[in-house]
């Protein structure tokens, strides 16, 4: 199975920003090429002044390309990119999924989003990473993040069946 997982960015006000067009339109152009069985939209809600999830936004923007609507499922709990993995993680049990992950994010943010997804889902048969080239200068933030979600995803065990109620169980607030 082929699963592709994009991955949400903030909107500006109601709006999509570049950065999340130039995701969704990556991920819908490389679906069309490899027929994924499913395209998982993953972002929840952060702009206080609009109804859509960042997921929501997306999948709005993936049928407007075109998109299969029959393979597509949102993902509308996360804010960060660790939730990205925890909540895309609980939809891919649910499924039974087993195969090959691609993920869709900016160029800046891939080593962060493989890195935890790898974390977060010890037993993927492969993982793989599609990017939108944007802000080549936050590079260096990212780095600084991904030393505290390293500190988190190391708090959890990710093996077994209670991993989520061990990951939901953490203070988050101190990191």
């Amino acid at each position: 199975m082929k699963a592709v997982i994009v991955l949400g960015c903030m909107l500006k006000g109601c709006e999509p920003t570049d950065e999340m067009r130039g995701r969704v339109e990556r991920a819908v152009q490389f679906a069309n090429l490899i027929d994924p069985d499913v395209i998982i939209f993953s972002g929840g809600h952060t702009s206080p002044e609009c109804t859509y999830s960042e997921a929501g936004m997306m999948q709005k923007l993936a049928l407007n390309l075109g998109a299969d609507r029959n393979i597509i499922q949102v993902e509308e709990k996360s804010t960060t990119t660790v939730e990205n993995a925890v909540y895309v993680r609980e939809l891919l049990e649910k499924e039974q999924f087993s195969g090959v992950l691609y993920i869709t994010t900016s160029c800046y943010h891939m080593i962060r989003s493989i890195t935890i997804f790898r974390t977060v889902i010890p037993d993927l048969i492969s993982l793989s990473g599609l990017c939108f080239e944007c802000k080549p200068e936050r590079l260096q933030s990212e780095a600084a993040r991904l030393v505290i979600d390293q500190n988190i995803l190391s708090q959890v065990s990710w093996n077994g069946k209670d991993w989520l109620k061990s990951y939901e169980m953490l203070d988050k607030s101190v990191f």
